[in-house]
């Protein structure tokens, strides 16, 4: 025996400890280390456009199962107060944030509304508009006591793509009411199959 394999056979009777664990790593190992790494950095390349698509796109993975949606704007109704006699205004609105609402499923838009004066006619625009700048409008009267309005879905011709909803407005126009001074209430607004 050479005083090497001495050493190395004493080192492993007394202490346990094996020569070869202590060398470095032989040509062998360092293909299956270059497969960790590959597959360290596959993962995240993966799974990073996965999330994104997860998340850019809840719409479609929340499509509405009820009959209806109604949508909260606060405790009392809406207040449209209008005053085209002192004003150089034309119209006034309200507009709702839909955070991209999926309507895809819905039929009609419904609401309640009501003047605050009991004679003259007023009309109130409904406009829808979504995330690809599709526009619609439609008109409806609105009378002096509550009353519930719905439209159809359908009625708005211009949009053509209901899962993506920006918002909805309401808005009254100088040329389209009798009495330039007066307001208008809408509550319940919501969304029916």
């Amino acid at each position: 025996m050479e005083k090497n394999e001495v050493y190395d056979y004493l080192a492993k009777v007394y202490l346990d400890k094996q020569p070869q664990a202590t060398a470095r790593p032989s040509e062998k190992n360092r293909p299956r280390s270059l497969r960790k790494y590959a597959l360290f950095l596959l993962l995240p390349i993966i799974a990073l456009p996965s999330l994104y698509l997860f998340f850019r796109h809840p719409g479609e993975r929340h499509t509405p199962k009820g009959w209806s949606l109604q949508l909260g704007v606060g405790n009392q109704p809406i207040k449209i107060r209008y005053n085209f006699k002192d004003s150089a205004l034309k119209k006034e609105g309200y507009s709702i944030a839909l955070a991209d609402l999926n309507a895809r499923g819905f039929l009609e838009l419904e609401f309640k509304a009501k003047r605050c004066k009991d004679f003259g006619a007023a009309h109130l625009r409904v406009a829808l508009e979504n995330n690809f700048k599709e526009f619609a409008a439609r008109y409806v009267k609105v009378d002096s006591k509550w009353k519930p309005y719905k439209i159809k879905l359908s009625d708005f011709k211009e949009i053509t793509l209901w899962e993506e909803l920006k918002k909805i407005s309401f808005i009254v126009e100088d040329w389209n009411v009798a009495d330039k001074d007066d307001c208008i209430y809408i509550d319940e607004i919501g969304f029916s199959k």
